[in-house]
């Protein structure tokens, strides 16, 4: 290697004295120039094209020979700094210039040497902070030990996590009195010392809110802190979350005041800005399973200065209509809960030869607790249904609870997310209810980006009735599957018991799981496969599974995923083929 370097360096030693001979009479002349680099990993070799200026210049298109003979000349000292951050402080470089038409090649030939090894670490705190578990911690796991290779973007990183540890802990005047890497060129080592002042830890400070459309009594129930305990930064978000949060405005900023601190305490300012009173919204759609859809939602937003609040909506299609409305009130059995009065009314006409005409009213509490959005609620409900051989009509008065969480990268089309959600509500027979049941029900949805433009989304549900009265149970309570969002290549919640006449019963059971991949291949476009598999049934079991599979395309809208899938039943006779077109978000 070190022969074949000599060899190199001689015959471009005499390239470059050639060129710049000729240079004066062609100083005019102009080419485009391929930079070729060898002997260093990939990730050294794109940030050695990064350094070198003749790469950049070249990328923008042909340069005088004048000038690339000038950069080729400096491509030795630049890359040897673009070695020094990968460990690398002498390295051995050959270089050579091949004029030609219509590209001249410029050849790197780099042998990095021995890298540069950590000999030792030394890190030293002082301050109010140098016992916090935090600094201490960053000081045991700081990203360069005894041994390492010696890695800028390491060192960085390590100093950074100290700076951002201080910052959400409340050391606002933290610092580095002393941050050195000692190189040692002929042994081939370093040392790094590093001097933290972490300075005081801070307080909050009262916090003022500036607007005049709320009372500020429930602005500050949204307050996750007291005023003189220690400074977060983590708190300082969730303030700036529980306020976006809410239907009121149309702009949060969380400021604190850092310059004003008196006695270590930090006021915070928060300034509001609100969003319109009224909102409302129309929109129509199409389903395969639903036909023509339309519907309108409405918002009153601030209906006084305690911050209640309502909502409205109708939702009407060829099987179902739809109406419902909610009055909220902040602040109501939780800080940052919301208690809500619901009614609503819901007539539906499926396919499947059976029909529900259903009344409802309630109450609830929607609180986030450990992550989880959570809902407590009471709900009567009153309900007149035929189905098959199943006609009756039913007064439940149900208690329930639920949890939700959702997490994605990106809500519009996420490369990572995950999307849980678990349901249980029961009645008991007597006074009101004419009928005892309990229902569980969880789903679970995940998407998972792998390599550039592919996603894997898996989705499973499970549910569960406990009850000896089933076939008392309204059809709003049973369990049915397939269609567009469930087991595609089956017609809407055709996927249940049946009774005498084949007719669609439900079920007190439900499996549903579903594997998909897609491949995004323009902006807006991407093809996906998918296997889905489910049923509702009398008890769990694998073995009465239906399964379907096809592909489809996706147009990523600015409104929304618009999916259309064909899709085959194989658990069917003749294998049916059934087109789907459905529309919303991944997770």
């Amino acid at each position: 290697m070190e022969r074949s370097i000599g060899i190199a360096r001689w015959l471009g030693a005499l390239s470059i004295a050639a060129l710049i001979g000729a240079a004066p009479l062609a100083s005019q002349d102009s080419a485009k120039v391929r930079i070729d680099i060898t002997g260093v990993s990939p990730e050294i070799s794109r940030n050695v094209r990064l350094v070198l200026q003749l790469a950049q210049e070249a990328a923008e298109g042909p340069l005088t020979h004048t000038r690339i003979v000038h950069l080729h000349r400096l491509a030795e000292g630049e890359i040897e700094t673009a070695l020094r951050p990968f460990g690398y402080y002498e390295p051995r470089i050959a270089k050579s210039l091949q004029p030609g038409s219509p590209e001249w090649v410029a050849l790197y030939v780099i042998d990095p040497g021995a890298p540069v090894r950590v000999r030792s670490v030394s890190i030293a705190l002082r301050g109010a902070g140098t016992d916090a578990p935090a600094f201490r911690n960053l000081v045991t796991n700081f990203p360069l030990q005894q041994g390492d290779t010696l890695r800028d973007q390491r060192y960085e990183a390590g100093k950074l996590a100290f700076l951002t540890a201080a910052n959400d802990s409340g050391y606002l005047d933290a610092n580095f009195d002393t941050t050195l890497v000692v190189v040692d060129r002929d042994a081939h080592t370093a040392d790094v010392v590093l001097r933290f002042a972490t300075g005081p830890r801070y307080k909050f400070g009262p916090v003022h809110f500036e607007q005049d459309f709320l009372d500020e009594g429930l602005l500050r129930k949204r307050i996750p802190f007291q005023e003189g305990q220690p400074y977060t930064h983590r708190k300082l978000m969730e303030l700036q979350t529980a306020l976006a949060e809410d239907p009121y405005f149309a702009r949060v900023e969380v400021l604190p005041q850092r310059n004003e601190a008196k006695d270590l305490e930090v006021p915070i300012r928060v300034l509001l800005e609100p969003r319109k009173l009224w909102t409302y919204e129309v929109g129509v759609g199409y389903g395969t399973d639903t036909g023509p859809r339309g519907r309108s939602n409405g918002m009153w937003r601030r209906i006084n200065s305690a911050g209640h609040y309502a909502e409205a909506g109708i939702l009407l299609s060829q099987i179902e209509q739809t109406g419902w409305g909610k009055y909220n009130i902040p602040g109501i059995g939780h800080k940052a809960g919301v208690f809500t009065l619901l009614a609503g009314f819901s007539r539906a006409v499926p396919r499947n030869s059976f029909a529900t005409r259903t009344y409802l009213g309630g109450a609830r509490i929607s609180r986030h607790r450990l992550g989880w959005a959570e809902t407590i609620s009471l709900t009567f409900q009153h309900a007149g249904f035929e189905i098959g051989v199943d006609s009756g009509k039913a007064n439940l008065l149900m208690p329930g609870v639920g949890w939700e969480r959702s997490k994605a990268d990106n809500k519009m089309f996420p490369r990572r997310g995950i999307k849980t959600t678990v349901e249980i509500q029961g009645s008991t027979s007597g006074l009101i209810s004419t009928t005892s049941f309990l229902q569980l029900k969880g789903t679970a949805k995940v998407v998972y980006g792998f390599l550039p433009g592919f996603r894997v989304l898996a989705r499973g549900e499970l549910g569960r009735i406990f009850t000896s009265q089933f076939h008392e149970l309204p059809p709003t309570l049973r369990f049915f599957t397939g269609g567009d969002a469930s087991v595609r290549g089956y017609g809407f919640e055709t996927l249940a018991p049946r009774d005498s006449l084949n007719s669609v019963l439900g079920g007190p059971a439900l499996m549903v799981g579903s594997a998909e991949v897609d491949y995004r291949f323009l902006s807006r476009f991407a093809l996906a496969v998918f296997a889905d598999a489910g049923n509702a049934m009398n008890k769990l079991s694998v073995t009465d599974l239906a399964y379907g599979v096809g592909g489809g395309i996706r147009f990523i809208s600015p409104i929304g995923i618009i999916r259309l899938d064909g899709a085959f039943g194989l658990s069917s006779k003749n294998r049916p083929f059934r087109i789907h077109i459905t529309m919303g978000p991944d997770l």
